[in-house]
């Protein structure tokens, strides 16, 4: 429809069938990514998603930016058609992924679930989910929900879509003649930056990166709204106002959009996940140019600081955990700024027990925390050097 369009109706009834497409693969796409990952590299293959989303970015910049000068139709037909190429590699290469072991779980296939490792509570209901499920209550559905929503939608409300869509109209405003050039350079250095965010998203933890992401994001971008208040026009503005821009397109693509995504990837049940991933995805478009000027960039780093708070405060730690842990996690530590020292328990048939231990414990040390056992099971272990455990049934898991 949009190579063969005739009309503006024609072309805009063309963007908005492709769109369906393009909002399928945005949630199918980390969810599988999420699914199919061993724990301790998930988060670098779900960021992945977003490395592969800025290259796209970057290659459609150089594209209009090959072809803008052309006269006729074919300078909005190439991009268009360059677009056919995409679709055919993803097409084919569906046609070689396997289905993820837990989807197999869901539809009670698991005799093909060997992948997943050491599980220690499957859902016990998987049964379809409706969009009313992911708003429920149950397994602290409701406030995974509302996690996942509100980090997407701050990952848009530090306002990065206006210097990605907007940044040509407001480098010229600025004053900035090259604009086009610079425009291009902010998509080079956002797709650059998701490499070295795939490393440190297991490093630091998906929670503490987010972190300092969203502060550095607050910081570059008062620092661009206060320059551009008190300085408009002169030399030194312009180089400011271009060297924090892209500074803060780095932090950004670094700190906010990687950790974001594999945030909403891995923090919901398995029967809720899909249908939640989608919900929270929807969220991933954000609002554009206001005609503020640098002044939009006082809204868009307060927004940044609201955001590294609601982050301290809801965002649980998940580095390393299955996606089985996860709901442990969220069924037993209270509170997001508890979840770093969380450790899942690992429980066999029988009567039977495994205690995982922090790397610092050694044999014969006291600190063991918070381990359910019997009177029997303790002198066992009493036996083996390991003493002072608790004995009292069901005590809670809370405390971790």
């Amino acid at each position: 429809m949009q190579v063969a369009t005739i009309n503006a109706a024609l072309f805009a009834g063309g963007r908005f069938i492709a769109g369906f497409g393009t909002g399928a693969i945005s949630s199918i796409g980390p969810l599988y990514q999420a699914e199919i990952s061993p724990k301790h590299i998930r988060g670098t293959i779900t960021a992945g998603y977003h490395t592969a989303k800025t290259l796209g970015v970057l290659l459609a910049a150089i594209v209009n930016n090959s072809t803008k000068d052309r006269d006729g139709k074919s300078a909005y037909l190439i991009p268009i058609y360059i677009q056919f190429v995409w679709a055919i590699i993803l097409m084919s290469g569906f046609a070689f992924l396997p289905e993820s072991p837990r989807y197999f779980v869901k539809y009670g296939k698991s005799d093909k679930a060997h992948e997943i490792e050491a599980s220690l509570e499957l859902e016990h209901s998987v049964g379809e989910a409706s969009i009313k499920d992911c708003f429920k209550r149950e397994n602290r559905q409701l406030y995974r929900i509302i996690l996942g929503m509100v980090v997407m939608a701050f990952s848009q409300l530090v306002g990065v879509n206006f210097i990605k869509y907007f940044g040509t109209d407001f480098f010229q405003q600025a004053g900035i003649t090259n604009s086009f050039v610079i425009s291009m350079a902010t998509n080079l250095v956002s797709f650059s930056m998701t490499i070295p965010a795939l490393y440190l998203i297991e490093r630091l933890g998906r929670r503490t990166f987010l972190i300092i992401g969203y502060i550095g994001s607050w910081i570059t971008q008062y620092t661009i709204a206060i320059v551009g208040l008190v300085a408009t026009g002169s030399d030194l503005a312009r180089k400011i106002l271009v060297s924090f821009s892209i500074l803060y397109i780095a932090i950004e693509s670094a700190g906010v959009g990687p950790p974001s995504l594999v945030i909403v990837g891995e923090v919901f049940p398995l029967r809720t996940r899909a249908k939640s991933i989608a919900l929270s995805l929807a969220l991933d478009s954000g609002p554009g140019n206001a005609n503020l000027g640098s002044n939009v960039f006082f809204i868009w780093g307060s927004c940044s600081l609201l955001g590294a708070i609601f982050v301290y405060v809801w965002v649980y730690e998940t580095k390393g955990l299955s996606l089985e842990q996860v709901d442990e996690l969220y069924n037993s530590v209270p509170y997001a700024w508890q979840s770093a020292g969380f450790i899942p328990r690992a429980m066999q048939d029988g009567n039977s027990l495994i205690v995982e231990l922090d790397k610092s414990i050694k044999p014969g040390d006291t600190n063991v925390r918070d381990v359910e056992v019997d009177t029997d099971d303790a002198t066992d272990l009493a036996d083996d050097g390991i003493h002072e455990i608790p004995t009292h049934p069901q005590q809670a898991w809370s405390n971790l």
